[in-house]
Parts: C-alpha cells; sequence; structure tokens
C-alpha cells in the first residue's frame, strides 16, 4: 500500500499550522523553526486535508484571532499552504480512511481522541515513511501505538 505515496517523514497536526499563522500563539516560534528547518532540508510536510479545515475552524472561532465577522484571519492557514507547495503535501483523506479512523476511536474508546486525531493514526500507520509528527498536543500521539516507530515532536 505505501508504494502509491511519495515517501516523506515528516507530517503536521493543525496545532502546527495554527501556531504558524498566529503571531500570538505560545508555539509561534517553534511553529516557524520547524518550518524553516523543513525548507532549507528540501524536506516535504504532509499535511491532511482535513488538518488544514480543522485549523481554518479552530483560528476561525478563536474570538482571540478572529473577530466576528472577519474571517481573513482564519483564512490565512489555507494561504500558508497555497503559498508554501513546495513546503507542504496536501494530502486527501479518502474513504478507507474513515473506516480506520472510527476503528482507531472505537479500540481506543477510553481515551479523548479526536476524530482527525484517529484518522493522522491511520495516516501515519499506511505510510511507513512518515516517521515524525509535529503537533503541539503530544499526548494524545504518545498514547497512540503506531504501527512503526514515529517521533512525536512538540514544542
Amino acid at each position: 500500500m505505501t508504494g502509491r505515496f511519495t515517501r516523506l517523514a515528516v507530517l503536521a497536526d493543525s496545532g502546527l499550522l495554527i501556531a504558524a499563522v498566529n503571531r500570538g500563539d505560545l508555539h509561534h516560534g517553534w511553529a516557524t523553526r520547524h518550518l524553516l528547518a523543513a525548507r532549507q532540508r528540501g524536506a516535504r510536510i504532509v499535511v491532511p486535508d482535513l488538518v488544514v479545515g480543522e485549523a481554518y475552524t479552530k483560528l476561525r472561532y478563536d474570538r482571540r484571532v478572529s473577530p466576528r465577522k472577519d474571517a481573513s484571519i482564519a483564512l490565512t492557514v489555507f494561504n500558508l499552504v497555497d503559498a508554501n507547495a513546495d513546503l507542504f503535501e496536501v494530502r486527501a483523506v479518502g474513504r478507507a480512511a474513515f473506516g480506520r479512523a472510527r476503528h482507531v476511536l472505537a479500540q481506543y474508546s477510553d481515551q479523548s481522541f479526536s476524530y482527525v486525531d484517529a484518522v493522522i493514526f491511520s495516516l501515519v500507520d499506511d505510510d511507513p515513511g512518515l516517521n515524525q509528527v509535529l503537533t503541539v498536543d503530544g499526548r494524545d500521539f504518545a498514547t497512540y501505538r503506531f504501527g512503526h516507530a514515529v517521533q512525536i515532536v512538540v514544542p
């Protein structure tokens, strides 16, 4: 199954994208350092399309970031990904990920994983080339048992 994917090493969670576009975020410096380092190495960062949407939604409904009638700040997450196509590989989440994520959520029903977390776990498990996850919330990622070695990078 991994033959259809480009072998990449890094996947970003929504927390990295949110911190990168929000200069007021506690982890803004951490996020920008990782993005710059990936660019310097010529590495690509996988971002599931669902993660970009989650980052937009979190930014849009955070009143400290987005005024009630202005989505422009939240929209910058799409601009970040689109303007840096050499850095980000937006990976579509297909129908198969839905079933795998549902299985993860059932298997770990005693945990507080979000649906997006479960999709990320499934995508990483399906691609052994993904061996690093950049996230601001490593608690859930440390709990999940990946099918191969995965480094969880947190601030």
